[in-house]
């Protein structure tokens, strides 16, 4: 059993207290950040239940030391230039610029089973966001009981609760576009809590540059208390790194297939769309995901459609969301088998789908089996503390299984479609966005 790592925030705008009272942990993982944005993780050893200020300071200097200076930099050449030039001391007084110009209206969906627990700490965090035109939507995806429509009408009013007949996480988010009034649509889970500046993050990029179709953000863990929980910080976890990046696929070369490892753009957990680009590609594919054979890979599958339609997606870190992993080995072993599952689904679906790329999403897949799965179960013989082989296993076979899911998973959404119809947005409600253009 691993010794719990305590999770928070140093935020260096502010003075570096010493922390205390961390008993039963043996190191702190601290988030640094500069007037909210994220910069990096810093890991300290604990003594006696106690970080200093001093020791935090030299941690950060020494690991972070560069990016402070970028980031301090980029605030103040944001600026107009002194004519004296950049004083250092300066510098650390320049917050980052505002941005003055209009924002577009944004819909929060939380897609939801039977978990009423982890999703009343989701909504604790959503009601705090800081962002003018929004609106909260809890999709509530084939329930067994009404404990979340109580939950969501009796504790938040703000808040909109819309049940989700068709059994499939990519059903919800699909009831989520469908029902939303927001020009973007921002998904979280329900075993997540938000960052009060999340949805501002997003939705800025989207406003300053309008060819963006999709932003996802950072991922953090929300608590690293199981040997679970770290364990699968080792093994990848969700965070995608503390700088920006922009994809879109060059018109010139035509598609490479390097969007194909979809993975690197982000995860379901932080993920938000211009409702307008679904027009144009279609919804998510039901046959993907959570509560079907395939267990996943509808996010990829959207972020690979993204970009293989010629659309613009960024990653910003700045846009943080803090995610709690699974507690138990037993689920985190189930997790990682369905990861397999779910990308090797996406893998077919894409290739029935682009059949122009049907040769590069195989020779991707291959790599990808040798270089993730493979590779890493030679280095577990050899180094079973780094890398757990029963974990490489249980993704390896998941990633065999998913090969054969997607066609049956097909045929299940069919059927649900003939059973339920398509889905259609609540009756009695007028699209506010429409209403507002036809004004």
């Amino acid at each position: 059993m691993a010794e719990p790592i305590k999770v928070l925030d140093v935020e260096l705008s502010r003075p570096l207290d010493d922390l205390t009272s961390l008993h039963g942990y043996r190191a702190l993982q601290a988030l640094v950040r500069f007037h909210d944005a994220p910069l990096g993780y810093v890991t300290v050893p604990l003594l006696e239940g106690r970080c200093s200020a001093a020791a935090l300071r030299q941690t950060i200097s020494r690991e972070l030391g560069p990016a402070v200076v970028r980031q301090l930099l980029r605030h103040r050449l944001a600026l107009p230039l002194p004519r004296g030039g950049l004083d250092f001391d300066e510098l650390l007084g320049t917050p980052p610029a505002d941005y003055k110009g209009p924002m577009p209206s944004v819909t929060v969906a939380v897609c939801t089973r039977d978990r009423t627990s982890g999703l009343a700490k989701c909504l604790d965090s959503l009601v705090l966001l800081d962002y003018p035109d929004l609106e909260l939507l809890v999709v509530d995806n084939a329930p067994s009981d009404d404990a979340t429509e109580k939950l969501v009408r009796g504790r938040y009013p703000d808040v909109r609760y819309v049940c989700e007949p068709r059994p499939g996480l990519d059903w919800a988010r699909n009831r989520a576009i469908a029902e939303a009034d927001g020009e973007i649509i921002a998904y979280t889970d329900d075993d997540a809590a938000a960052d009060p500046q999340w949805v501002t993050a997003l939705a800025r990029v989207f406003a300053e540059h309008p060819e963006v179709m999709a932003v996802t953000g950072l991922v953090v863990p929300l608590e690293l208390e199981t040997e679970a929980q770290i364990r699968f910080e080792q093994y990848g976890g969700f965070g995608r790194g503390f700088a920006r990046e922009w994809f879109r696929l060059d018109a010139r070369a035509g598609a490479d297939g390097s969007h194909i490892g979809a993975g690197r753009f982000g995860t379901g957990a932080n993920m938000a769309y211009r409702r307008s680009v679904f027009e144009h590609i279609g919804t998510f594919d039901p046959a993907l995901d959570v509560g079907t054979e395939t267990n996943g890979g509808g996010d990829l599958e959207m972020f690979f459609r993204v970009l293989q339609e010629g659309y613009t997606l960024v990653y910003e870190p700045s846009a943080v969301i803090r995610h709690r992993h699974r507690r138990s080995y037993g689920e985190l072993r189930t997790q990682l088998t369905n990861h397999g599952i779910g990308l090797y689904s996406f893998f077919v679906r894409s290739a029935r789908f682009y059949p122009d790329m049907r040769l590069r999403i195989i020779r991707f897949g291959l790599w990808w089996l040798w270089w993730w799965d493979v590779r890493r179960l030679l280095i577990g013989f050899a180094r079973p503390a780094r890398m757990p082989r029963d974990l490489i296993l249980a993704e390896l076979y998941g990633a065999f299984t998913g090969l054969t899911r997607y066609r049956k998973a097909r045929k299940s959404a069919a059927e649900i479609e003939a059973a339920h119809g398509p889905i259609e947005r609540e009756a009695g409600r007028e699209d506010s966005s429409v209403m507002a253009a036809a004004e």
